[in-house]
């Protein structure tokens, strides 16, 4: 097992999201929280089986299995018992600082569960927050921030095709594919449609009825992650280098954008997550 505790520096807690303590390949014990807990948390199982409830609801958690919950939601979970090999988790714990992006995209009842959640591009999320938090710097930190809100990133666009699972049709593979991959490029409804071979606005009601929301609109989400995660990854980029990259080549239609989804400028989460002073 490892485990991070961390002793926060005063500016982090300034910070969208920051972490404050993680462990991977934890040995799950029977929790009980009546009131709840004073955190955030995200925890994933690699071994074993145990239980999660919540709201009178009962799950049971498996490998692959990911669990999320907002901070004073009554739950309890824990090991089923005489299971023959232990409960194992990776779980990463937080608070947050003015903002609702987890609630509104992710835990709007309280909490959520995922089943059958791919774990080959979390785990290694998880690591690398135990690894950079295991130091006790400001650096570290503002790297554990970072770490935090990819996973969370990755975990509401694995929440998208989630939401429907038995009614998503293959139909609309292809074009989810083509815009994930063309995300710089000039999309119109047609295009995409024609990718199909069906009509604009056949294409429409399809989303809509899988996604609960327009084909643009959940263009305009992919960008917008896909901008958070280079300003992230790149920050000697400028912002209007990566609003060419998202598909956008007049930069304020990029930052109205970006502050219409997150409730922040590009230019703030930069400053935000970037441009602290260690």
């Amino acid at each position: 097992m490892s485990f991070s505790n961390v002793i926060l520096d005063s500016q982090i807690t300034h910070f969208p999201f920051y972490v404050t303590r993680c462990a991977t390949d934890f040995i799950g014990n029977n929790i009980t929280r009546e009131k709840g807990f004073d955190e955030y948390q995200i925890m994933q199982c690699i071994g074993g089986k145990g239980f999660f409830e919540c709201n009178s609801k009962y799950y049971n958690i498996e490998p692959f299995d990911l669990v999320i919950f907002n901070p004073h939601i009554p739950h309890q979970y824990g090991p089923i018992p005489d299971h023959p090999t232990p409960w194992l988790l990776n779980w990463i714990c937080f608070l947050k600082n003015g903002n609702d992006l987890l609630e509104k995209h992710l835990t709007s009842e309280g909490y959520l569960v995922l089943k059958s959640v791919s774990s080959s591009h979390l785990i290694p999320i998880f690591e690398q927050a135990v690894i950079a938090l295991s130091q006790d710097s400001t650096y570290n930190q503002l790297q554990g921030s970072h770490i935090l809100y990819r996973l969370i990133l990755e975990i509401i666009a694995l929440k998208w095709p989630a939401i429907h699972p038995d009614s998503r049709p293959q139909l609309l593979n292809p074009v989810i594919n083509y815009m994930t991959t063309h995300l710089d490029e000039d999309l119109s409804i047609d295009f995409l449609a024609s990718l199909i071979n069906v009509s604009p606005s056949y294409l429409c009601r399809q989303f809509k009825k899988d996604y609960q929301i327009s084909p643009i609109k959940y263009l305009i989400k992919l960008r917008m992650f896909k901008a958070q995660e280079l300003i992230t990854a790149y920050p000697h980029m400028t912002i209007k280098e990566i609003s060419y990259l998202c598909g956008y080549k007049d930069s304020s239609y990029f930052w109205a954008e970006f502050k219409r989804c997150f409730r922040i400028t590009p230019t703030q989460y930069k400053e935000e997550f970037l441009s602290q002073p260690y």
